[in-house]
């Protein structure tokens, strides 16, 4: 079982800095609910891809010494059961869900060229396939109501205006809950601005990953 931890770093940093990065030890175990009881149980290799190449990086990875589970520290910029790198991810579902992109748009391309993912040459391999693209936008779609009615509620909590709590707005207006859950990730990410400050340089592009962290604690597990 992962937790996911925001390093505010890049894939590449995070792959060159790994021994330097302050990887937090889990205070309670998930499993059995025990207390301080993890130790360093070494690091396992994932291979993400982005539009380019291939990163071969470290996860590390914590013993639970009270009930035996694992416990492995997910950089927010991969998903658990995904290859590519979420920022990947998240260009194709907002060309998807937010541009209306068709998928005869995306298809007709070569689900490169529409979505700026063109590969430099020789790197052919990195690039998505449709197939692998059409997986992704279904997923978020089947995920996206569990995740959507989450995030309205949290809002609810703190500002009953927001467009996305409006019977008339954004949560109706966008065709998919996919869409919906788009926009908002985004007022999400407003609303935790104004209560962590660690959060102050996120920018919209940010706001998958931050959803992505902030969903996978709150124990709606997969996203995408």
């Amino acid at each position: 079982m992962p937790i996911v931890c925001d390093f505010q770093c890049t894939v590449e940093y995070y792959r060159d800095h790994f021994e330097e990065l302050d990887i937090p030890r889990p205070g309670r175990c998930p499993h059995c609910q025990a207390v301080d009881s993890f130790i360093g149980h070494g690091s396992y290799w994932r291979r993400p891809l982005d539009r380019w190449k291939d990163y071969l990086i470290r996860i590390r990875r914590w013993l639970c010494k009270a009930c035996g589970h694992t416990v492995s520290i997910l950089p927010s910029f991969l998903l658990r059961f995904r290859r590519y790198l979420l920022d990947l991810i998240g260009q194709v579902v907002t060309a998807r869900f937010e541009d209306d992109a068709s998928w005869g748009q995306i298809e007709q391309q070569g689900t490169t060229e529409a979505l700026g993912l063109s590969p430099v040459e020789g790197n052919d391999d990195c690039v998505p396939s449709e197939r692998t693209i059409r997986r992704w936008c279904h997923s978020l779609e089947e995920q996206g109501p569990r995740w959507l009615g989450a995030v309205q509620r949290v809002l609810a909590d703190h500002d009953v205006t927001l467009p996305l709590l409006d019977p008339l707005g954004e949560a109706t207006v966008a065709r998919t809950a996919a869409g919906a859950l788009l926009h908002g990730a985004t007022q999400l990410l407003a609303w935790a601005k104004t209560e962590w400050d660690d959060l102050a340089d996120y920018g919209r592009d940010d706001r998958l990953r931050f959803l992505w962290q902030w969903g996978h604690a709150q124990g709606l597990g997969r996203l995408v």
